[in-house]
């Protein structure tokens, strides 16, 4: 079994060396052989597009999980509608033509091929201690859980893309932990962009909690709105699967989430005039 996907990974090496720091890290072993063996095209002209791009975190996923290889070169998929947004007709297009002569340049499907029973341990152990344990079927209410897909990095991970508002994708790094958190961004995003602009004190509890200092990746009103919907209903998950709610409120609050109890209670009410409904 491999949950590691190379279209990712390629991905993922191009804007380490483009000097994105989420792509940048050097913890394991497979990451300083990445940066040492593909050193050399640090200068590559995928690498310098990517530059200009100035994109990151989820942006790179989104690429990834909107293309396929077709006879050893990567194409879109047939619709791409839910990548435009950052991405655009132009970026997009030019960044697939010069992605794919990274690939060819850098003989990339053999690193990858060569590491393949290395990303099979890695699966493997994600599977037993995180992945195998997920109730899948708890997301019934939100999302079709057969359309739920995982992509485990050993690069960098904890991002989620949906493509065409059907199959949902999370990538995560590390334990995989943040397994439930991307999945929630799929239903999550959605309620919380309703609520950021019907709701003025949502809002202002969203706009509050900018903290360029503390959490300078959500830099906006808007973006810690989606973080707060998909943290209250993480912690929903966990109280629904014996967690105390007491425990998992007081570690967002302390993460910078100081309405987080507000929010997870809205939440609650939400969820009973659903079930009433």
């Amino acid at each position: 079994m491999n949950m590691v996907d190379e279209r990712f990974e390629c991905a993922a090496v191009i804007f380490r060396f483009a000097g994105y720091w989420e792509f940048g890290g050097l913890e394991l072993d497979y990451q300083k052989e990445v940066a040492e063996v593909f050193a050399k095209f640090a200068e590559h002209e995928t690498v310098k597009y990517a530059k200009e791009l100035d994109f990151s975190y989820d942006k790179v996923l989104k690429f990834a999980v909107h293309i396929e290889k077709v006879d050893g070169k990567f194409v879109f998929i047939e619709d791409i509608q839910s990548l435009f947004g950052n991405w655009n007709q132009e970026n997009s297009k030019k960044f697939l033509e010069l992605f794919n002569k990274f690939y060819i340049d850098t003989n990339y499907e053999e690193f990858f091929n060569s590491h393949m029973e290395l990303y099979e341990e890695y699966t493997q152990k994600f599977v037993d201690e995180t992945y195998g344990k997920i109730d899948f079927e708890w997301f019934g209410k939100y999302v079709d859980p057969s359309n739920l897909r995982c992509i485990y990095s050993l690069s960098s991970g904890n991002y989620g893309a949906t493509v065409n508002d059907k199959i949902v994708y999370c990538c995560v790094f590390g334990n995989g932990g943040a397994v439930v958190h991307e999945y929630c961004h799929s239903f999550g995003n959605k309620l919380a962009d309703k609520w950021y602009n019907e709701n003025a004190e949502f809002k202002k509890w969203c706009d509050d909690s900018v903290d360029a200092e503390k959490m300078p990746w959500y830099n906006s009103g808007w973006g810690m709105g989606c973080e707060y919907i998909v943290r209250a209903y993480s912690i929903l998950y966990r109280i629904q699967h014996g967690a105390g709610a007491e425990e998992w409120l007081a570690i967002e609050r302390d993460f910078g989430f100081i309405y987080i109890r507000e929010v997870y209670n809205m939440i609650l009410n939400l969820e009973e005039k659903n079930e009433t409904n």
